[in-house]
């Protein structure tokens, strides 16, 4: 059988590989976009789409970030993945190193068990570590789940406690690495979400990004499964 395999990464814009949760004085609006692409055919036919969208900006009191992720993925014209998510955050700057965390997600991922989850929550972050090439941040706070079952039995809704963990390291020019860990628990549900990237500047405006990730959640609806992971190899053009 005749087989090929087609793998497109592109589009992904950058400002620079500044950190890019740092906290600059002067405000900078800075945005990364990214597109995959994988399609098969022959014995198995598979198509995958893996597209996000990242935009924020830096200045001395507020910070603003927006995330947009959308994962699809068939086999054989049936459709085994099949997700999306945005995240909004809102962050007051009172000193260098304190600042007040906000946070709205929104979740609609069609192989759950889930119609869709929202999540708000306010909190406390403090900078651990806050160099030129490097920064630490931690987050905690009190906030609210709500999440509908696509079985139509009714939602789950419950009061959390969120802890996130955010880093950044400028290895040397035109490389960096970004590594975010987010907990989110209650009486009867822990979430755990991890991210990790690492961009690397092949020649000129030219980069290569490696990014895994993964998620569990000790009590999900049946049939679905409590761990979840991705792993992608990105072609990076930046300007």
């Amino acid at each position: 059988m005749l087989r090929q395999s087609i793998l497109v990464s592109t589009m992904i814009f950058t400002g620079n590989l500044q950190a890019e949760d740092s906290k600059p004085v002067i405000p900078q609006w800075s945005g990364a976009a990214e597109l995959g692409f994988i399609n098969t055919a022959g014995n198995t036919d598979t198509s995958s789409i893996n597209a996000k969208l990242n935009v924020q900006r830096k200045a001395a009191v507020w910070d603003y970030g927006l995330r947009l992720t959308a994962l699809t993925s068939e086999e054989d014209d049936v459709t085994s993945k099949e997700r999306y998510k945005g995240t909004l955050d809102l962050d007051r700057n009172f000193t260098p190193h304190q600042y007040l965390a906000t946070t709205f997600s929104y979740e609609s991922d069609r192989f759950s068990g889930y119609d869709y989850q929202v999540l708000l929550s306010v909190g406390y972050g403090y900078r651990l570590i806050n160099e030129g090439y490097r920064y630490f941040d931690v987050e905690i706070g009190p906030g609210y789940r709500y999440d509908k079952l696509d079985d139509g039995s009714g939602v789950e809704e419950e009061t959390v406690l969120r802890i996130m963990g955010k880093y950044f390291w400028k290895i040397r020019d035109g490389v960096g690495l970004h590594q975010r860990l987010s907990v989110n628990t209650d009486s009867h549900k822990t979430t755990w979400s991890s991210d990790t990237g690492l961009k690397s500047q092949i020649n000129g405006s030219l980069a290569m990004k490696i990014n895994y990730s993964w998620d569990y959640t000790n009590d999900v609806p049946v049939n679905t499964e409590r761990t979840n992971t991705e792993f992608a190899i990105t072609l990076v053009y930046g300007f």
